[in-house]
């Protein structure tokens, strides 16, 4: 049996099929999940965020008026949650929690990167980690993570450039 495109799933959630819900919570949940925690470097954190980007789905995807773009619209959601964490953060720093390694689900174990690669992405500009994150972590073409983040290509050529230089010079001063 092959699997049922986006859009279809999409429109069935529009007319309340809950079925076509827990499909497309089963489908996009390990996407977002990888995305928000790449963006952000805290489960604990990165959690709640998750969890609001599917309030926000939930409420909103009755107003999705092209279904083909639910790819789009789903990391453009993040992305907008994800910017609000960060305005939140900047204008009150919160002190970082961490969640017990036991605790964590298996799906969420998937994705793990190593501590001195996590910390460098957190040192990365946002708009250059958002870049990384999908176009190496989530393996978005030049075109779709450009479509995501609303930028011309080369844009997103230019992020990935510089992202790797100070990636490879945060990496090379925490290895001396």
């Amino acid at each position: 049996m092959t699997e049922e495109p986006d859009s279809i799933l999409v429109i069935r959630c529009q007319l309340g099929e809950s079925a076509a819900w827990e499909c497309l919570v089963h489908r996009w949940h390990p996407r977002l999940w990888r995305f928000v925690l790449g963006m952000l470097g805290n489960r604990a954190t990165a959690e709640d965020v998750l969890q609001n980007v599917w309030i926000r789905v939930v409420r909103s995807l009755v107003r999705l008026r092209d279904p083909e773009k639910l790819e789009s619209w789903m990391y453009g959601i993040a992305r907008i949650v994800i910017a609000d964490r960060f305005r939140e953060q900047y204008r009150r720093p919160v002190p970082e929690v961490f969640v017990d390694a036991a605790s964590v689900s298996k799906e969420q174990e998937a994705f793990e990167l190593t501590d001195s690669i996590r910390s460098a992405l957190t040192q990365l500009h946002p708009m250059d980690r958002e870049t990384v994150v999908l176009y190496y972590l989530e393996e978005k073409t030049m075109s779709q993570v450009a479509a995501i983040c609303e930028v011309p290509e080369g844009t997103v050529k230019s992020r990935l450039h510089r992202a790797r230089v100070q990636l490879r010079e945060i990496l090379k001063s925490e290895s001396e």
